[in-house]
């Protein structure tokens, strides 16, 4: 089969014009906040139409579908051309774009307090002032927020700090803001990514690792310094909050024991509770790691779901969490990396 790529430039089809002179395009597709990004390498040797006449411009939007002749194309994204560089020997011009929801205001810093509220309107606050979509998954959105600083912290890196908090995401997505449990913040945007099934034969090679050591939580999950080490897989979380009316530490529990002890004593029940499940979860989910290489499949997208029987005593379901489609001179081809599928949230229990 033979690989396909389609390249608008501000929505003009530029795609003859660049498959002359392309060397490669390599599209890289994260979860969570990291940028989407896109990279495209031209040939810039003389010839006899002469040289590449005109660059590309700073702010260019590229938009990009991956495909084989005679199928559907399949959308890559929108990215923002935010970077070229000219070499030579040998003569190339590389242009590097990110993806167009993750530039301009939404990184800039700000300082301002957000009182008596829920992370759902907050959210709906901020896509309003960036021009998105709100897109919240409804227990997310109810979470009260009595009182919050944001102090020389961009919008991007408040969503990003709250969304840690309670093992979530926050990321502009095809013009939506979206706040959804892992793996489903495209899913919620109304975009359809199945579980796609994959057979061993496909792979073209495919590495799984197997650890008992849980990465460092994130957000409150931590040490109040934020440098807690990685800590030995246990079979529950435990974490503490401070009950004022009581005048006494309380605790929450989840799974079973024995518990991994999260020592920092959060200011309320609702936020113990989130640091347990994000550290139990995010821990369970990096217990197992899977990646591969196989020939170009534009199907394969970050956050979707993966079902691959390898081997007994593999895991068969996995969340992507990075997908790289490289296109040249060597053909197409996709390189995956996954961790566990965690179907929902573990549960919650309190103890006095």
């Amino acid at each position: 089969m033979q690989p396909t790529f389609l390249i608008l430039a501000d929505r003009t089809d530029i795609t003859r014009a660049v498959a002359d002179r392309l060397l490669e395009l390599v599209v890289t597709d994260e979860a969570g906040l990291s940028s989407d990004t896109l990279r495209l390498t031209l040939d810039d040797r003389r010839r006899a139409d002469g040289a590449i006449a005109q660059l590309p411009k700073i702010g260019t939007v590229l938009e990009v579908s991956l495909s084989y002749a005679g199928r559907s194309w399949v959308a890559m994204g929108k990215f923002i051309v935010d970077e070229i560089e000219i070499r030579s020997p040998p003569a190339t011009l590389s242009v590097s774009a990110k993806a167009a929801d993750m530039v301009g205001p939404f990184r800039s810093p700000k300082t301002r307090s957000w009182d008596a509220t829920t992370l759902g309107k907050l959210v709906e606050t901020i896509a309003g002032e960036h021009g998105y979509t709100p897109k919240v998954d409804p227990e997310l959105g109810a979470i009260p927020i009595p009182h919050l600083d944001q102090t020389a912290e961009s919008d991007m890196a408040l969503l990003t700090r709250l969304a840690a908090k309670h093992d979530a995401v926050a990321k502009p997505v095809a013009g939506f803001l979206v706040l959804a449990r892992q793996g489903a913040a495209k899913t919620i945007t109304g975009q359809t990514l199945p579980t796609l099934r994959l057979e061993p034969e496909q792979l073209a090679q495919w590495r799984y690792q197997h650890s008992a050591r849980k990465p460092a939580g994130t957000g409150s999950a931590q040490g109040e310094n934020g440098q807690s080490p990685p800590q030995v897989s246990t079979g529950g979380t435990k974490a503490y909050w401070w009950d004022f009316e009581k005048g006494e530490r309380q605790e929450v529990t989840t799974g079973s024991p024995p518990f991994e002890e999260i020592r920092y004593v959060h200011a309320t029940e609702a936020e113990a509770k989130a640091a347990a499940a994000t550290r139990k979860n995010t821990g369970e989910r990096g217990q197992g790691e899977l990646s591969f290489s196989l020939p170009g499949d534009p199907r394969l997208a970050a956050e979707g779901r993966l079902s691959i029987n390898l081997r007994p005593g593999i895991p068969t379901d996995w969340r992507i969490k990075r997908v790289e489609h490289r296109l040249g001179a060597q053909g197409y081809t996709t390189q995956v990396e996954c961790e566990r599928f965690t179907a929902a949230p573990v549960p919650i229990t309190a103890t006095e």
